[in-house]
């Protein structure tokens, strides 16, 4: 494009040396003339090029002009991309204190350096990647928009689920077309390998948040009862810091002080914590670390206990020795056993009812059902072909059903493949198919399993009574024990609802409130992105439940240097994102200020 200031540059000289061609007049006299005729004194088509000011002037506008039009540009810190996408990462590592006042908001200043640094002709989008990725700003140039949408980020209490926000990013900058994008990540890194995405053109900038960790965190808590009926309630701590660590370990029932333990954790160390002295006590109990560390979220935890209240169980069955000795082994268990359903049995009121190779009826009012080597339309999940001697290779061992249970062992005579409704959950399977799904729905907690319990040898496994014991727990309605219910922060928790109610309110741990019609039974609550607890009111209805961290991987908040994606390493950027920051409007500017200043020495001229 330069080249094009030689032709240009020879038309405006061709100009200076073209020699004007006049008409011959006749005068008496040409002595008062010399001066104004110097410059004909021959009638050839060209003359000899002078010094001239216009000249230079002339030409070095036209200079700046070619030189904008060529666009020049000089490496600098900045983005000036066509497109560009900027995921925050605010999930619960980034809420950490070793740069302040926290990861987060050094990265919403940096986010909005990089809004700052935009070109004119640039666009760019705002995604956060908490649990869930959002996008708070969609393509635009207009950057008060942008810094807007940055400025109100809230950060939560969840993992970052980084593959979900740059598999969302990349398919917007698709979608969009044009040049490739650039995706810049402000995160301190701490979301594993992306090892399963491709970039495919995009660059990839990342922007390490965060300097070190020095933290102590609740990395699980649970509450359980022994064989015995003893409750217990667990806590395990560690300390992610390089020093040690001295602090008080609270045990809070509902909102009073329990207990106070004094704790010492060396530099890598774990501890676990086992409160037996809780018996029969009923509620919320929290644990609480009493510590100046960089992470508050881990350092508080809630379970829930029940109280001595007795269960009702009724057991539908032919005969069943084991599964009668394992639902008794509870003490709270109140059960009674029979061979066929009784004729009054819409009219009682079950805590769980129990059909073992009995056929249930197809209305059922709610509550708890375990169906065992038996099915009906409206359960869990509809029975399919027999299989002889299937081999279990997984079990859902996150499930409440089926945690601390291993089912590799166990061995089946014959059973049937299950095919779970759209509600449930498989939680023991073959290669081929589940044997064992969970699930609630219209008000109603199922677990269903697809053998007979006595062709198996799974009543002599230690699992079988932990099995047995994890249903009671989880079938029977929180409501109908006095209790709530825990989850991990992020994950969706399950609100079962008085079928007289058209719309309840959930009240989260800050405080700010939220209005749910009821569309379903139970409701699916999702917004559970705040550790703490959360209450669910309604009209005759006062329930709550509890979100805790509770993770080794999000406690320990060391940032990365680099993460992966698609067998490519990714290192952090210690500096600003370079790329090229244009100058032609400077140029055109210069060109203008020399054409007003050639303009005013013509006329000064004349």
């Amino acid at each position: 494009m330069l080249l094009a200031f030689i032709p240009l540059g020879a038309l405006v000289v061709l100009m200076y040396l073209l020699k004007l061609k006049r008409r011959e007049q006749l005068v008496s006299s040409v002595m008062l003339w010399r001066d104004a005729v110097a410059d004909i004194q021959a009638n050839a088509p060209f003359q000899k090029l002078k010094n001239s000011l216009l000249l230079i002037l002339q030409l070095l506008a036209l200079l700046a002009l070619v030189v904008a039009v060529a666009r020049p540009y000089l490496r600098v810190r900045g983005v000036a991309e066509n497109r560009i996408v900027v995921i925050l990462d605010n999930s619960v590592c980034m809420q950490s204190t070793d740069i302040k006042p926290s990861r987060f908001d050094d990265a919403k200043s940096k986010a909005m350096a990089v809004v700052n640094r935009m070109g004119p002709s640039d666009s760019m989008l705002i995604m956060t990647a908490g649990s869930k990725a959002r996008v708070i700003a969609p393509f635009t140039s207009d950057k008060r928009t942008l810094s807007g949408a940055i400025s109100g980020i809230k950060g939560v209490d969840t993992p970052c689920n980084m593959r979900l926000a740059v598999v969302l990013a990349l398919s917007l900058v698709s979608e969009k077309g044009g040049s490739p994008a650039r995706i810049v990540i402000l995160s301190d890194g701490i979301f594993g390998s992306l090892a399963d995405i491709s970039p495919r053109n995009a660059k990839i900038d990342f922007l390490k948040i965060g300097k070190e960790c020095d933290n102590v965190g609740i990395t699980g808590i649970s509450a359980r009862k022994t064989l015995s009926g003893e409750q217990q309630v667990f806590v395990g701590m560690h300390n992610f810091s390089k020093r040690e660590r001295k602090f008080n370990l609270e045990v809070y029932l509902k909102d009073q002080i329990y207990a106070i333990n004094e704790e010492t954790l060396a530099p890598g160390a774990t501890k676990q914590e086992l409160l037996k002295d809780i018996a029969g006590l009923s509620g919320r109990v929290t644990a609480k670390l009493d510590i100046d560390d960089d992470l508050s979220a881990d350092n508080v935890g809630s379970v829930y206990l029940s109280g001595p209240r007795k269960l009702s169980i009724l057991l539908v069955s032919q005969g069943n020795l084991f599964l009668q000795n394992a639902l008794n082994l509870d003490p709270r268990t109140e059960l009674t056993k029979t061979d066929s359903l009784p004729t009054d049995f819409s009219k009682q009121s079950y805590d769980l009812v129990v059909f073992d190779r009995v056929t249930p009826p197809d209305a059922l009012p709610p509550g708890g059902y375990m169906f065992i080597d038996t099915a009906t339309p409206k359960g869990p999940a509809d029975a399919g072909q027999e299989v002889s001697l299937p081999s279990i290779i997984d079990s859902a061992k996150n499930h409440p059903v089926t945690s601390y249970v291993d089912f590799s062992g166990v061995r089946i005579q014959k059973a049937r493949y299950l095919r779970p409704k759209s509600w449930a959950t498989p939680i023991v399977e073959t290669a081929e198919g589940a044997l064992a799904v969970a699930g609630s729905h219209d008000g109603r907690n199922y677990v269903q399993v697809s053998w007979n319990i006595l062709d198996s040898d799974f009543p002599l496994h230690v699992g079988f009574p932990i099995f047995v014991a994890n249903c009671l727990d989880w079938l029977i309605q929180p409501d109908k024990v006095g209790v709530g219910r825990s989850v991990r922060v992020g994950q969706p928790m399950y609100i079962d609802v008085p079928l007289n109610l058209s719309e309840i309110t959930v009240t989260d741990p800050t405080g700010e409130k939220q209005v749910l019609k009821v569309t379903q039974n139970p409701m699916t609550y999702d917004n559970t992105e705040r550790v703490g607890v959360y209450k669910v009111t309604g009209k005759g209805m006062d329930r709550e439940f509890a979100c805790n961290l509770a993770s080794m991987r999000e406690s320990n908040t060391a940032p990365v240097d680099s993460f992966t994606m698609d067998g490519k390493s990714f290192a952090s950027g210690e500096a600003a994102v370079r790329t090229n920051k244009e100058y032609y409007f400077l140029l055109v500017m210069l060109a203008l200020i020399v054409l007003t200043f050639e303009w005013y020495a013509y006329h000064r001229r004349i």
